[in-house]
């Protein structure tokens, strides 16, 4: 049975991902806070999964660190369990906005390359 959604499990799911993001990017909460135009509790409050962001702020947060909006939130279904669930999603977002700026004909033929690498490594 797939488990509610709560603002609670969108907080923590929030939080982890912004702490790996800011963990990741070498900065202080300080610094991240200030980079971003927010007050530095707030921005603990995000990274501690007490509260979630206004949009707009977290079309910010999403601008300063490279990711989709929807990366955010894209896997509530499954909530994830640990930091390799989450880096995982964050690679395959990169991939997926690299392929896309490439022309069609380039995308289709990075994805067949993927495609074999893919099963020559099982």
């Amino acid at each position: 049975m797939p488990q509610k959604i709560t603002a609670e499990i969108l907080k923590k799911i929030f939080g982890e991902k912004l702490s790996w993001l800011r963990e990741k990017s070498g900065e202080t909460i300080e610094e991240s806070a200030f980079s971003l135009g927010l007050d530095v509790s707030d921005y603990f409050k995000f990274l501690k999964g007490k509260r979630l962001p206004h949009l707009l702020t977290l079309m910010r947060i999403s601008q300063k660190y490279g990711v989709a909006v929807g990366w955010w939130f894209g896997e509530v279904k499954s909530v994830p369990q640990n930091r390799a669930q989450i880096r995982q999603s964050t690679l395959e977002n990169k991939i997926s906005r690299a392929i896309s700026t490439l022309d069609v004909k380039t995308q289709k033929a990075v994805l067949a390359m993927l495609k074999t690498l893919a099963k020559n490594l099982k």
